[in-house]
């Protein structure tokens, strides 16, 4: 009887630690899917996230062309023509180091300097040179022109 006890211990304990170890094997297997699942749909959750990111840059972009196309030529020649010389090309200068920087301001601000300067009640030091750039524009005009700047 003892050598039968001693051939069910040596025969079924491992068989029974191998079947556990089995289970757990599966069941640690399913987790690792579950997880490998849930892992793939928080990848796809990203990557759809930085997709929409990358379309809203690009669309911001292609509408900032577009408002800058839509904007009448005129606005484009009457910078580069009147204010470009001494403001820069994207308006980022200093015109002759001593005015503001314009290429940060919105088009109201730019617009009530502008209006100031046509009837004198604007300006420092370059009082006079934007006075005589600015006074045969007309209202329209002062008004594409500070909606074009905005959008250098």
């Amino acid at each position: 009887m003892s050598t039968m006890k001693t051939f069910n211990t040596a025969f079924f304990l491992p068989l029974v630690l191998l079947f556990l170890s089995a289970c757990s094997n599966e069941e640690k297997v399913v987790k690792e899917e579950k997880r490998t699942l849930v892992d793939h749909k928080i990848d796809a959750v990203n990557e759809a996230k930085q997709s929409v990111e990358q379309i809203n840059t690009k669309t911001t972009v292609t509408e900032s062309a577009l408002v800058l196309q839509t904007q009448p030529a005129n606005a484009s020649k009457l910078y580069t023509n009147k204010c470009a010389s001494c403001h820069g090309l994207n308006a980022e200068k200093s015109a002759l180091n001593t005015s503001a920087n314009i290429s940060q301001w919105d088009s109201d601000k730019i617009q009530n300097a502008l209006h100031g300067y046509k009837n004198g009640t604007y300006g420092g030091k370059m009082k006079a040179i934007m006075e005589a750039q600015i006074k045969p524009l007309s209202d329209e005009e002062i008004k594409q022109l500070s909606n074009y700047i905005t959008l250098l």
